[in-house]
Parts: structure tokens; sequence; C-alpha cells
């Protein structure tokens, strides 16, 4: 097995029990989290971004709805000020990832059960191929996090991490933040039709990509 897969698995099972532990406790349910945002939709647009933005850092460990919450955010906020307020919340949460994996580096890899060799390979892959699962990371629950936690233990360049965020999370804010805006909380119809079109792009960039790959690696065997 890659080393990268068993990392990137061995961290999923973390996040997951994160994530059982979440819903046994009843903590940041979909309906709470929709509630939140009608108790505060008379305040201060300032208190409902603030809302977002926590939301937002609090999935790096509770893995909230973060589709839900930019649409919700969308609705709430109009386009513009949600659009902000979801960019904000994603990239402070990626970088506070980032930065403190970055920290961990080697004794992350090692309390996750990889020799030295095998984490030298995640530096080496993830440097060359970390910028796909950076562009492509919003595909699947739990990949957004696993991917910042490799890129700061890989020691992938800020710039460069800031850069292929921003590709792969731009379009996701812009889309999900936009349907919001255009939907209502009982026929939520344009928010559904986005994420339907958001999984499809990002599955069949993911498809594609993939296949490039095999591709590329056969011809040079």
């Amino acid at each position: 097995m890659h080393p990268i897969i068993k990392v990137s698995l061995r961290l999923a099972v973390l996040f997951i029990g994160l994530l059982l532990l979440t819903r046994l406790m009843g903590w940041f349910d979909l309906s709470d989290i929709k509630r939140w945002f009608e108790l505060l939709q008379h305040q201060p647009a300032e208190s409902l971004i603030a809302l977002v933005v926590a939301l937002l850092l609090a999935d790096l460990l509770f893995s909230i709805p973060t589709v839900w919450v930019a649409l919700f955010a969308g609705y709430f906020l109009g386009f513009q000020i949600a659009f902000g307020a979801v960019f904000l919340g994603l990239i402070t949460a990626a970088f506070c990832a980032y930065e403190a994996s970055r920290r961990m580096g080697l004794q992350l890899f090692s309390r996750l059960g990889l020799s030295h060799d095998e984490q030298a390979k995640v530096q080496d892959d993830f440097l060359q191929y970390g910028t796909l699962m950076l562009l492509l990371s919003r595909s699947a629950p739990m990949l957004p996090e696993i991917t910042y936690c490799l890129a700061g233990a890989a020691k992938m360049p800020r710039l460069k991490f800031m850069v292929f965020f921003c590709l792969g999370h731009i379009p996701y804010a812009l889309l999900t933040t936009y349907a919001g805006s255009h939907s209502n909380l009982t026929a939520p119809y344009p928010a559904l039709a986005a994420l339907l079109f958001l999984y499809t792009l990002l599955w069949s960039a993911a498809f594609v990509l993939k296949r490039k790959h095999q591709a590329i690696h056969s011809d040079h065997r």
C-alpha cells in the first residue's frame, strides 16, 4: 500500500471517530445549525459572519456539514457577503490544519506508524501530486482535512499551498453561496442542483486526472 494511502486511511479513521462522537453527542446537527442562523438573522451581519467562520473552523474536528453552512450563509447573508464569509472560514481552517501539521511534521507521520523511508516517500510524492489533492479535496467528506494535514506535514511551500487551495476552493465557495442566495429553506432546489453539479464536476475531474495519470505511467514503462 502506498504510504500516502496508508496515512490518509489512518487520518480518516481519526476523523471518522470524531464524526461518530459528534453524532452520538448530538453536536452540530443540521437542524441546530439552521436554528442558529435563524436566531442571528436579525442581528448585524457580523454576527452571522462570525457564526460561519466559527462553524467552518469547528469542522476541522467535528465534521460539520460545510456545504449546508455555505448554503445557509448564501440564503441569510446574500451572495457577496456570504462568499467572503465562507471563503474566510475555509482558508482560516485550512491554514490552522496546515500550520499545526507543519509544526508536528515528521512527528505526525511517526505517530501514524510510517517508517523513515515511508515518510520520505510521502513527502516526495505529496510535493509532486498534492496539488491535485488540493484541487479536488472538496469532492469527498474528510478529504479536505486530510489534505491540509498532509500538506503541512510534507512541508508543501506556503505560497504553493495557498495558490492551489484558492484554485480548488474559490469555485466551491462561489457555487454554494450563490446557490444558497437563490434558494429558500422550504424548497432548496437551486441548492440541491448546485450540490449535484458540484460533486459531478469534481468526481469527473478526479476520474479524468486518474486516467491521465495512469496513461502517463504506462507510457513510461
